[in-house]
């Protein structure tokens, strides 16, 4: 038997993995599970971007390595998409580079930035794959509470001098999963300031940056100076209905974005060609495309908040996102309420302890489904007897 090294020790069950085995062990024992633990888009990608993927499958010349950086054609598209959307100028050689998923670079980039006994910050309840990283380099994680006082937005005056002193990297998300807050661009200002004047790098991960309910959301290079303290990530997998497709990009300090594409030439050799191709003709077509998604979102969000609140559960109706944070009427664990509304409707939550420790007494609710599913899930989790539990 093969003797595994201490460093997977540090792993637990991946979360969403884990709720994938639950789902699929109800159904094999009989039960119609309704999924709404993981944030797996149901929308169709675009047949348009369908269509180019296709057509740029059969074309030869990108049947060979891929550039690990991304190609040209892709990279221009993210620059000019930036431009339009946030109004920065992005060189697309020097400032962005090109992701096999965002996931990946996110899981990467403390092998940039951090030595051995480094701090970096993560925010808690967190996305998981932010500490993958930092236990690679055998850095040291100090948790940021995200609490809904503060609009689940870090109180960076609460975090120790002496944390500070030996902290490299800041993990952020938002929109955030999994609380649905939004960070405004008075925020962003302060947030540039305390990072220089600490000397901290920020990684902001916008997966869900147009995934947003109101208004727009910002880029932190929208903030004078903010290039050379932060990178951003984004993905197509939310904004195009394309998480299968596995791409997304780094964007910002030019050290830091070409350093993590060295790292990335000693790990793989970038993304199919024809795929990078379709993303690009969605960037290119994003006006057309992404309305109906955010529409789409925004629908279902409401929806359930209506019946959330009608039921007693206590939460913040979420500016973006396709998720729901929400305590339920009863005070228990969050396992235990997710399996309670598992056994009594058949819908399954995620455990907000599960995304930390400030998760505790919260679950997630996904709105990544048909919406005919989605209202059946509505219909039986207001119609829960809590008496029962």
């Amino acid at each position: 038997m093969a003797k595994l090294s201490n460093f997977m020790k540090l792993f637990k069950p991946y979360l969403f993995e884990e709720l994938y085995r639950k789902a699929a062990m109800c159904r094999k024992n009989g039960m119609n599970v309704i999924n709404l633990a993981i944030g797996d888009p149901d929308i169709p990608t675009d047949r348009r971007i369908v269509d180019v993927a296709v057509a740029e499958t059969k074309n030869p010349k990108n049947h060979r390595y891929p550039n690990t950086k991304g190609n040209e054609q892709l990279r221009k598209s993210i620059s000019n998409w930036h431009k339009r959307r946030h109004g920065i100028l992005l060189d697309y050689n020097d400032n962005i580079s090109v992701l096999i998923g965002s996931k990946e670079g996110i899981a990467h980039l403390p092998l940039v930035l951090m030595n051995r006994g480094d701090y970096c910050l993560i925010c808690d309840p967190t996305y998981p794959t932010y500490q993958t990283g930092v236990w690679m380099v055998g850095g040291r994680i100090y948790s940021v509470p995200l609490l809904e006082k503060n609009n689940f937005l870090p109180d960076l005056g609460r975090i120790p001098k002496k944390v500070l002193d030996k902290t490299k990297l800041f993990f952020l998300n938002y929109p955030n999963n999994p609380t649905g807050a939004v960070m405004d661009k008075s925020y962003m200002k302060e947030l540039v300031k305390w990072a220089k004047k600490n000397d901290i790098f920020i990684a902001l991960d916008s997966a869900y940056s147009e995934i947003y309910f109101d208004k727009p959301t910002h880029s932190i290079f929208e903030i004078p100076g903010a290039m050379d303290t932060a990178v951003e990530f984004y993905s197509v997998s939310k904004t195009y209905s394309m998480a299968g497709w596995r791409i997304g990009w780094i964007c910002g300090n030019k050290d830091v974005v070409c350093g993590l594409n060295t790292v990335k030439e000693n790990m793989d050799s970038g993304q199919f060609n024809a795929i990078q191709n379709a993303c690009a003709f969605a960037l290119d077509n994003h006006e057309d495309i992404v309305p109906e998604i955010r529409k789409k979102f925004n629908s279902r969000a409401s929806k359930f908040s209506d019946v959330l609140e009608k039921s007693g559960w206590k939460f913040k109706r979420p500016s973006g996102s396709c998720f729901l944070w929400a305590k339920p009427p009863i005070k228990r664990e969050s396992v235990e309420i997710c399996d309670f509304i598992l056994n009594e409707t058949g819908v399954l939550l995620a455990p907000g302890d599960g995304f930390g420790k400030y998760g505790k007494g919260y679950v997630r609710i996904s709105t990544t489904e048909d919406d005919d599913i989605l209202d059946i899930a509505i219909k039986k989790i207001g119609s829960i007897d809590w008496r029962k539990i």
